[in-house]
């Protein structure tokens, strides 16, 4: 069997793994846009802080790849397949036959209008490796950034410019940082936090340009107000990466819609990582990519059908680490306040319970400790808190063991 993977990120590379496990004699080709082997993407904060080396973040040695027979075109992209004659076809000419097609093509960033529509130097997204080496080779030379966006990626990058010793100003269109995994009072708390840490946050504002003669000097918000900086580091979010799904006729929607097989609308293609879409969709995670990417992998190589394991997804914690400050979220942390919870705020760590209608643990979020929290994500979804219990959960001293031998 001839196995092709269109993207070489932890979806590709996962697939690519659990695909040789199940088929040891499969032929598997990776086609990756980028020249550097897989690298945890998670880390380009690190490589821009110069708290890690680029060849300090690859997933893999070399030799790894060579004991699994994984074949990679490195530098070149898939740019054709056709189902008819089982053909693949690279942009660098590599051309091969193809059972069983893997689309794993990520995400590229976001770019909002004020960083797009100015074309000199000084507008740094941070996607790849190379952007943030590029970024921490402007960061040298710079004295404040503007950052566009407060998700986890980007405030993590921004603490990465506060180490080079930068006054970094973040955008943030929402009332409140990290608006998806933080609630009112821990954004609150975090946010403050960080003020203490040479950030400076401006809640619901825009950019609305961005200025300089020669490279990037002034950003005006759409209020009218300005800030003067030497760099824009872009983190406002991605969009998937689905060039590929159109001529082969896919269905699209917020991405290529797979079924619980991660199989797409066209027989013996699939879709997995930033790319794919399926019926939970929560992207942008590391750990779901991993997950969708093993259970594509295998199910592909499989050559009968009815062996197929569908795709059981679980709630990913989104954990934040800057700063010296642990955040974590997991499942529904309902943050307008529509659900039964408990919240409290003690000896400087914050934690909210949330129970579902039907008085499951629906989701949490903690910041200051990672106490509970390997308990509480095996809890949310599968077990049925009572009542008098959830009070206790939000508070010092539970003892989380106690979630474990709970009914499910």
């Amino acid at each position: 069997m001839n196995i092709v993977i269109a993207g070489a990120g932890i979806a590709g590379l996962s697939a690519a793994e659990a695909a040789r496990k199940e088929d040891p004699k499969a032929e598997i080709y990776l086609f990756s846009a980028e020249r550097q082997r897989p690298y945890f993407r998670p880390r380009l904060p690190e490589v821009v802080a110069g708290t890690a080396e680029p060849d300090g973040i690859y997933v893999h040695p070399e030799q790894w790849f060579r004991d699994r027979r994984l074949e990679f075109r490195l530098g070149e992209s898939l740019v054709e397949y056709i189902p008819e004659s089982r053909l693949a076809r690279g942009s660098l000419g590599s051309r091969l036959l193809c059972d069983r097609l893997l689309i794993a093509t990520g995400a590229a960033p976001f770019l909002p209008e004020a960083a797009k529509s100015f074309t000199l130097p000084g507008v740094y997204p941070l996607r790849t490796l190379l952007d943030a080496q590029d970024m921490r080779h402007a960061a040298l030379k710079a004295r404040t950034a503007v950052l566009l966006g407060s998700g986890l990626l980007g405030l993590e990058a921004g603490f990465a410019l506060t180490r080079l010793g930068l006054t970094v100003h973040v955008l943030e269109r929402a009332g409140r940082i990290l608006p998806f995994q933080t609630t009112p009072r821990s954004a609150d708390i975090l946010r403050r936090a960080l003020e203490a840490k040479s950030f400076v946050f401006h809640l619901e504002s825009e950019a609305e340009r961005a200025e300089g003669a020669e490279r990037l000097e002034r950003v005006v918000l759409k209020s009218g107000a300005g800030i003067n900086c030497d760099l824009m580091a872009v983190s406002a979010g991605v969009r998937p990466e689905i060039s590929l799904a159109g001529p082969l006729g896919l269905r699209t929607e917020n991405g290529i819609v797979v079924d619980q097989y991660m199989e797409t609308t066209s027989e013996g293609v699939y879709a997995a990582g930033d790319c794919a879409q399926t019926p939970d969709r929560r992207g942008g995670m590391w750990s779901i990519a991993r997950a969708e990417g093993l259970a594509a992998g295998s199910n592909m190589a499989r050559a009968d059908r009815a062996a197929r394991a569908p795709y059981a997804p679980s709630p990913p914690p989104a954990v934040l680490k800057v700063a010296g400050i642990d955040l974590t979220s997991v499942g529904n942390i309902d943050p307008e306040g529509k659900l039964r919870s408990a919240e409290s705020e003690e000896g400087g760590v914050y934690r909210k319970a949330v129970l579902s209608p039907a008085g499951l643990l629906a989701g949490f979020t903690v910041l200051g400790s990672r106490e509970g929290v390997p308990e509480l994500t095996r809890a949310v979804n599968r077990k049925a808190v009572p009542e008098d219990m959830l009070e206790s959960l939000a508070r010092p001293g539970f003892d989380f063991k106690r979630l474990d031998s709970l009914p499910g």
